[in-house]
């Protein structure tokens, strides 16, 4: 189990008279996330400036942003947000890359970076951008999971361990730095309409895929809502570490009766036997041990945020409506996806080129 700190938890830090916060530096400033959260901070009066940072320039601008185009494991990085009061650190790479080891830099040393920045440059408040998938899906956990749970994450899913990892920077960043406020965030699984990852993929597929002997609970989180709550750490100076999630959960046949799709079952050793192939093919965008996320309950307790301030608004039908409702029009094939409208006229074109894509994917040499 890991450490926990036990200072001033859940307790805003910002005293009476002392300066608001006025620029935040947020990483991974093109993604989705980020873009609603910019949204959010170009709305709120007392946000002066955003320092963004991503390697591609964001969609959607603001008067407000600065965009610096950098990897956010470069040693410019603290002179770039000299000026933040906080820093949002939301830059992590999601997708399983097939090179781990450069996977693992971008996500932990990125990080590293990050926090060593933001100490250099004096930030008052920092916000980490975490996930429940650190407790790792086990048959045994509690539901619903506190944050005093035992860190767990499945040492096959990539995206897990990483995430894990980083947090214990944080936690070995906070006890260097006991006057600043670090926030992190262990959010379920983000859906909403702009949101793009293995569980929404899953609305995109034909049937929805159950492993035979496994129906766990499902909790999500609105992107809206995830926004909100960084807001609202960054400028208030939360401290510590917090589940993020909608309250409560749905059951299997729930989720069937909201995504409108029917349920196809498949025996553990099939279904883990079938992703392992089908990742081996680079047909999908994570290995076989996501399956564990979908036989296994993750779900959280959200009583600590609560306590400090913040409810998450959107509830788990309506954020899974909403992500549904998006992901209706499309149809995902491995890791292409393609618009139904589409499909009709060019699904010999598009499945024919996939199915070589694979061919060539086996000729080649296996990857370490």
């Amino acid at each position: 189990m890991s450490r926990r700190p036990t200072r001033r938890l859940g307790v805003p830090r910002r005293k009476q008279g002392e300066p608001k916060v006025s620029v935040v530096a947020v990483t991974g400033i093109a993604g989705y996330l980020a873009q609603r959260l910019l949204s959010s901070l170009e709305a709120d009066d007392q946000i002066q400036r955003i320092i963004g940072i991503d390697r591609v320039a964001p969609p959607l601008g603001s008067p407000k942003l600065e965009y610096h185009e950098m990897d956010i494991r470069e040693a410019r990085l603290p002179k770039v947000i000299a000026d933040a009061d906080a820093v949002v650190h939301l830059a992590f790479q999601t997708d399983t890359l097939r090179d781990i080891k450069e996977m693992r830099a971008i996500n932990v040393d990125g990080t590293a970076n990050v926090l060593a920045a933001a100490a250099a440059v004096g930030a008052r408040s920092v916000v980490v951008l975490s996930s429940a998938l650190v407790y790792g899906a086990h048959t045994d956990n509690p539901v619903p999971l506190t944050e005093d749970a035992p860190l767990r994450a499945n040492e096959d899913f990539a995206p897990a361990v990483h995430k894990l990892l980083c947090e214990r920077l944080v936690e070995l960043y906070r006890s260097e730095h006991p006057d600043m406020a670090v926030c992190v965030f262990r959010a379920a699984t983000v859906f909403g309409p702009t949101v793009d990852n293995f569980v929404t993929r899953m609305l995109e597929a034909p049937r929805l895929t159950r492993v035979k002997g496994f129906d766990p609970p499902l909790q999500v989180v609105h992107e809206d809502d995830v926004a909100a709550a960084l807001v609202f750490a960054a400028t208030t100076r939360l401290d510590g570490i917090y589940n993020l999630a909608a309250d409560g959960w749905l059951s299997g046949d729930e989720v069937a009766e909201i995504s409108g799709k029917r349920r196809v079952e498949l025996s553990e050793q099939v279904a883990f036997s079938m992703a392992d192939r089908l990742w081996r093919a680079g047909l999908t965008a994570a290995p076989a041990g996501e399956l564990h996320y979908v036989m296994h309950p993750w779900v959280l307790d959200i009583g600590r945020l609560a306590a400090a301030g913040f409810r998450p608004r959107y509830t788990n039908r309506a954020a899974l409506l909403e992500a549904a409702e998006a992901h209706r029009t499309w149809i995902a094939l491995g890791r292409a996806r393609v618009r139904k409208d589409s499909l009709a006229k060019g699904a010999a074109a598009t499945l024919g080129a996939i199915g070589a894509m694979a061919l060539v994917r086996r000729a080649r040499p296996r990857e370490e």
